[in-house]
């Protein structure tokens, strides 16, 4: 799955630093004006949810740490482009499709034959 944001890692990392829940950073977000809930938090946390780059120095300053200290470390002798892949989980195969099990329909049902979906 391609991840939503690349800070993700680092704000766990640094919340986990200061003790804090994620209910924690997001209250002293919202004490720096910044409207966000702890869902979004994890979300952002779990790579699932995109942050926008005015939201950075709120993070940033919530933290106690540079805009730069939200970033990971890039390898300065690899290809940039090879990195930010990397970071972005496009170089990571998709999950095979889930199946789903629809209810069981009367016709089916009397069959004994259960109706399956990809």
């Amino acid at each position: 799955m391609k991840r939503q944001n690349i800070i993700g890692a680092q704000v766990r990392r640094l919340r986990y630093k200061h003790g804090w829940s994620q209910a924690q950073l997001a209250i002293k977000l919202q004490l720096k004006g910044l409207d966000i809930s702890r869902e979004v938090v994890a979300q952002i946390e779990g790579q699932m949810h995109c942050v926008r780059d005015t939201h950075l120095p709120y993070f940033a300053q919530a933290l106690g740490v540079s805009l730069i200290e939200l970033f990971p470390n890039l390898d300065p002798h690899k290809p940039i482009h090879d990195s930010m892949t990397r970071l972005s989980g496009a170089d990571e195969p998709e999950p095979p499709p889930k199946v789903v099990m629809k209810s069981l329909q009367p016709s089916l049902a009397k069959a004994g034959k259960p109706e399956l979906t990809i």
